[in-house]
């Protein structure tokens, strides 16, 4: 039995990296084919056709866009500073891994933890960093501003979001997700508060620089904003990142409002509506956006807190 038990406990490392490797290619065939489902959703909304070629209609395109980045040549510019350059889009992929590897499901106790959000927390404070070091290290006009408008962005609505968050714990008792999610049994907490769930979603558009919040990367005045000088791989991890990110603040939603039990549906219901909004809504101006979160979203975040304390 000694022996038995020495054997199983020495392939728990192995294991446990094969388990978090699989996750992982879980996440990232996850965002290839949400990426699939916003461009065909989008079509449909905008009375178009989406990708409807390569493969039984369309399902192959986020494989062939990636291959196509992937195959590109990496270019070194001479006015970036190569080392914070590429570090950006590291720190990114970085975070999001990160993120995901909270909830590994298997061989991981931190999602059973009472520091699981706590932790979700400290990762999301570190998102400025990728910001700057992108925005700075391109060395650009374009990319400089579109970082600075997104660090100011995801400071602003993080504070609120954190506040959130602590409203959630007050009222159900508990920093553990499994309790929190225990506590909505006879009722989701989206139904218990309305606006609670409301401010949340808004918040988490936000802080992923998705419409009508997306000033970081404005078309129409930053060309591309703070990735405006990223091409092929670079680029590719950038973009598997902030799709990796809104898929995870969906899946976290999800959990803290929509109960347990069929949370892939849920996840994707909530990743719709990321979509349905950017279909929908303009983008709403600079000035407009940090007054709502200085003069409405963060005195409303604190009343709640107050209340629920």
């Amino acid at each position: 039995m000694g022996i038995w038990g020495t054997s199983i406990s020495s392939l728990l490392p192995i294991m446990f990296i094969f388990s978090s490797l699989i996750s992982l290619v879980g996440v990232l065939l996850g965002v290839a084919f949400f990426t699939l489902m916003e461009r065909k959703i989008m079509g449909l909304m905008h009375y178009r056709k989406g990708p409807n070629k390569v493969i039984l209609s369309g399902i192959s395109q986020p494989i062939s866009d990636a291959i196509k980045l992937l195959s590109k040549e990496f270019y070194k510019m001479s006015f970036s500073k190569m080392t914070m350059f590429s570090m950006g889009p590291v720190v990114a992929m970085m975070i999001m891994v990160l993120m995901w590897g909270v909830y590994e499901p298997y061989f991981s106790n931190m999602s059973k933890s009472s520091t699981t959000i706590l932790v979700i927390i400290a990762l999301m404070s570190l998102s400025p960093y990728m910001f700057f070091l992108m925005g700075w290290g391109s060395n650009t006009k374009y990319a400089l501003m579109g970082s600075l408008r997104a660090i100011a962005q995801v400071i602003s609505y993080e504070v609120c979001l954190v506040l959130l968050i602590l409203s959630i714990i007050y009222l159900t008792g508990s920093y553990k997700m499994f309790k929190i999610m225990g506590t909505q049994m006879g009722m989701w907490m989206c139904m218990i508060n309305v606006p609670l769930f409301l401010c949340w979603m808004m918040m988490c558009m936000a802080e992923s620089n998705r419409t009508p919040f997306d000033h970081a990367e404005s078309e129409s005045e930053l060309v591309s904003g703070f990735n405006v000088e990223y091409g092929g791989g670079l680029f590719a991890v950038i973009f598997i990142s902030e799709y990796g990110m809104i898929m995870f603040l969906s899946f976290l939603s999800s959990i803290i409002f929509l109960g347990s039990g069929m949370t892939l549906l849920k996840t994707m219901v909530l990743c719709g509506i990321f979509i349905w909004v950017r279909c929908s809504f303009p983008r709403v101006r600079y000035d407009k956006l940090m007054m709502l979160s200085w003069k409405l979203c963060l005195p409303y975040s604190l009343a709640l807190l107050a209340f629920y304390i």
